[in-house]
């Protein structure tokens, strides 16, 4: 066979397979587009348009008023208050409470297994368990801290954790910190495993202390991971909505709303979809904004190893 036939003979095998992998790859590439970008880019196509549910047919663009709107809607900015104050005391009481953990489980004990098995399951449980289990600590009459507290003679009336408006929010960040205390402790002993030991030994023989150690070794190792961590945490934790949803319900007068949850709650009646498309834009812009921040910090981290 000639030169010339054996590269056409390749050819035409690279043609099919080609064809083949494109066969394949289709189904999923439909499936993506038709049930992921189609619903994004008409997501942000809505954001300019007066879409009323009753009226579908008449979706005329009309601007930046949707946007106007949302600003101008009373309590909005509240909401964003409170998922900053959400999104960073949850995500630093985690990981605070989580490296704690991962610290401790790294010394042997009696008993380590069955500690592990008990510090991870609420990060097995679902969020709307999770949320009737401390619906039922927090309940105002008949909850368990406020048993717990008369029995002590602390309080002569019990506290409506989840009714009244100042506590209402930090009720629910405590059962968030519950679930999600064991992610970063899962984290952070994978990769306390990952850092040479002779560090140690050297840093010990050298004359440092534990704590010496930790500042100089422990976290300048574990510090692009947790960088990492931290913000998958964070975007997460600012889309998590279905324990406000379940414990308070964004309540009591909205005290413990926060964006996600009062889209969701708003989506359930929702009319206007031009007004809700405008938020989720909002939302995508400042998740988008903290992308980027994440991709630049780490960056500027590795430039400064």
């Amino acid at each position: 066979m000639s030169n010339h036939k054996k590269v056409a003979t390749v050819l035409t095998l690279q043609k099919k397979n080609t064809i083949l992998a494109c066969a394949f790859l289709f189904p999923a590439i439909f499936f993506i587009a038709v049930f992921s970008y189609y619903p994004s880019i008409r997501g942000i196509v809505m954001a300019f348009q007066k879409v009323n549910a009753f009226d579908l047919a008449n979706t005329p663009f009309n601007g930046l008023d949707n946007f106007r709107r949302l600003f101008a809607i009373r309590g909005f900015w509240t909401f964003w208050t409170n998922t900053f104050i959400w999104v960073f005391g949850c995500v630093s009481s985690e990981l605070l409470i989580g490296f704690i953990i991962a610290l401790l489980l790294q010394k042997n004990f009696m008993g380590k297994r069955v500690y592990e098995s008990i510090i991870f399951i609420p990060w097995a449980l679902s969020g709307f368990i999770v949320g009737i289990i401390f619906k039922w600590i927090f309940n105002g009459s008949t909850g368990l801290i406020n048993d717990i507290l008369f029995r002590f003679g602390i309080i002569e009336i019990p506290i409506g954790f989840l009714s009244t408006a100042s506590l209402a929010l930090p009720s629910v960040m405590v059962a968030k910190v519950w679930t999600g205390m064991a992610f970063f402790a899962i984290v952070i002993i994978a990769a306390l495993k990952t850092i040479p030991r002779e560090l140690y030994e050297s840093a010990e023989i050298d004359g440092a202390n534990k704590a010496q150690s930790f500042i100089h070794i422990t976290l300048p190792s574990l510090r692009i991971l947790l960088l990492f961590t931290v913000l998958m945490r964070a975007l997460s934790t600012f889309s998590n909505a279905e324990l406000i949803f379940s414990m308070t319900g964004g309540g009591p007068a909205y005290a413990s709303h926060t964006v996600n949850s009062w889209i969701l709650v708003s989506m359930i009646s929702a009319t206007d979809y031009g007004l809700i498309s405008a938020t989720g834009v909002t939302i995508w812009i400042f998740l988008t904004t903290c992308s980027a921040l994440y991709v630049f910090l780490t960056k500027a981290y590795k430039r400064g190893d």
